[in-house]
């Protein structure tokens, strides 16, 4: 929970007894537009309140789906180094294939080291091709989870900022009809 969080959901506790306060003074002594306030002033604390932990469950599916990007690209650079060293060994396999073919029969050994090398390169790029595509679908889909967990949010937050904007309405409707206040 961020501080503006926690400021908002200390802010409504205080409204909330103020709120009790009113209902209960104006319960005592008949006076029902102060009841009404005082309970009006309650459901805007507890307004408040669910608007407030809606924000921190978004700021955290938000920072989830972060650390899921982050691990998604952690995750093709380590198969992306994978790939490097498997190219570097398999071309210091095909040297040492080419070595020995050539003391057998150089021509032959030459003809089937570039075969192997071909093949190998070919294989370590097919390697690395699949891991960058990996790379990027998991990078894509977490973006995705990002985006949709953004899109939440700002819906939560418009929800919510109607919700205190309706409280709000209430609260002077409800301060213009009682003459006391």
């Amino acid at each position: 929970m961020t501080d503006d969080n926690a400021a908002q959901t200390r802010k409504s506790f205080v409204h909330s007894v103020k709120g009790k306060a009113k209902e209960v003074a104006g319960a005592v002594t008949g006076n029902d537009s102060l009841t009404a306030q005082g309970q009006l002033e309650q459901t805007e604390a507890k307004e408040r309140r669910q608007a407030s932990r809606i924000d921190a469950e978004a700021d955290a599916e938000a920072a989830e789906a972060r650390d899921m990007a982050a691990e998604a690209q952690r995750a093709g650079a380590q198969e992306r180094q994978a790939a490097e060293v498997l190219a570097a060994e398999s071309k210091t396999s095909v040297r040492t294939q080419e070595a020995a073919q050539q003391t057998a029969a150089e021509q032959a050994g030459r003809r089937d080291a570039a075969r192997a090398h071909t093949q190998a390169e070919a294989d370590v790029q097919s390697a690395a091709l699949r891991a960058s595509a990996q790379e990027r679908q998991q990078v894509a889909e977490a973006q995705s989870e990002y985006d949709a967990a953004l899109d939440e949010y700002r819906g939560e937050v418009t929800d919510a900022a109607r919700a205190e904007a309706e409280a709000d309405r209430l609260r002077r409707r409800a301060e213009s009809a009682d003459p006391h206040s």
